[in-house]
């Protein structure tokens, strides 16, 4: 319904009576406040308790997921937990083994048996009262934030119907499939930049739309951190929100990866894939590569192994000299990824190999 009207509903109101200024605007400002809710409150806290917060922006984030009507926190949460928990699997909710459809939107049009459908595994979030006043009013809140604002905002400048195909409709249809995304395209297409053997993909381009949820390679290997993308570039609003409300104590205990335990993933599923081509070349080139490949592995596990020593415990990395061995474990890291990313262009160059990092 949602899309029918939203595409289809706002495509011949805008014909007949074109666009005011206000309604994009109306548009943007409620994808933002429930898209927001939904990353930062349904995802972020609630399913991974990636940060933690006080009792009032739980109820703030509790009410702008509401308006995007993707269902309840804890039916949501239960969902989430499941489809990381039994990733790829028959009990994996959306899992994209199905397909691409049934990931994107067949898992909430099929009709699921009971057993499967049942809210489970989110014992944590029961007496949040937020929650609790959510399970009774959800519908409420929904309509009342999500449609009847913007009524009443249209109402002012004489165009209600404008505003509720522009800030409800079609608002919720571009929140919906920008959340199904995540489910389908980021399993589908993408770098596996963090775990090579897992379907998620990372995708700067889904983040876009999604508040920073398209790195989903990097997620599905550390779910429990707070940030999405992790560089400095990456486009991430939920995690920079998170981050500044961190300064003004409203947030606090944002889980972090471990910058070992990072470049260790990555080193592994960059080690694994080139393997899987040096097996699948020539008998030449694999007496070429394949020593320097076991040289350069070597350095690196030594160099994570150095690393570790001192990242596992975050108070000695206080010191003059720890801080140096972290420098100069980042930038050795690095030259050896180089390498052989340079070693794995060079058998992509030859048409030696298929398949690409």
């Amino acid at each position: 319904m949602f899309p029918l009207i939203g595409i289809f509903g706002t495509s011949i109101y805008i014909y007949f009576y074109g666009v005011v200024w206000y309604e994009p605007i109306l548009l943007l400002v409620f994808w933002f406040i429930s898209g927001m809710g939904i990353t930062m409150g349904y995802h972020r806290l609630f399913s991974h308790k990636s940060y933690q917060t006080n009792t009032f922006l739980e109820w703030v984030l509790m009410i702008f997921g509401s308006l995007a009507l993707e269902n309840t926190v804890l039916k949501w949460s239960s969902d989430h937990r499941k489809h990381h928990s039994f990733s790829e699997t028959e009990d994996d909710p959306y899992s994209i083994v199905k397909g691409f459809w049934h990931a994107h939107i067949g898992w909430v049009l099929k009709n699921t048996t009971e057993e499967k459908s049942r809210i489970v595994g989110v014992k944590d979030l029961e007496k949040k009262s937020a929650i609790i006043f959510q399970n009774k009013y959800y519908y409420h809140i929904a309509i009342i934030g999500g449609v009847l604002i913007p009524l009443l905002i249209g109402l002012m400048y004489g165009r209600p119907l404008g505003a509720v195909l522009w800030g409800s409709f079609l608002r919720i249809t571009l929140v919906h499939h920008a959340t199904f995304l995540i489910n389908s395209l980021c399993h589908y297409k993408g770098k596996r930049t963090y775990d090579s053997s897992s379907t998620s993909r990372d995708s700067w381009f889904i983040s876009l739309f999604t508040f920073g949820e398209g790195y989903h390679n990097y997620h599905h290997k550390f779910p429990s951190d707070f940030r999405n993308g992790i560089s400095w570039f990456a486009f991430d609003p939920s995690k920079w929100i998170i981050s500044i409300l961190s300064f003004f104590r409203i947030t606090s205990h944002l889980r972090k990866t471990k910058d070992h335990l990072i470049f260790k993933s990555k080193f592994e599923t960059l080690h694994t894939t080139l393997i899987e081509k040096l097996n699948n070349s020539n008998e030449m080139y694999q007496n070429l590569y394949k020593d320097k490949v076991s040289v350069l592995s070597n350095s690196a596990n030594d160099i994570l192994l150095s690393w570790q020593k001192i990242d596992i415990n975050v108070n000695s990395i206080s010191s003059y000299i720890d801080k140096k061995h972290l420098k100069e474990y980042r930038s050795e890291i690095k030259k050896i990824f180089k390498d052989l990313h340079n070693i794995s262009r060079k058998l992509n160059k030859r048409g030696l190999v298929t398949n690409t990092i």
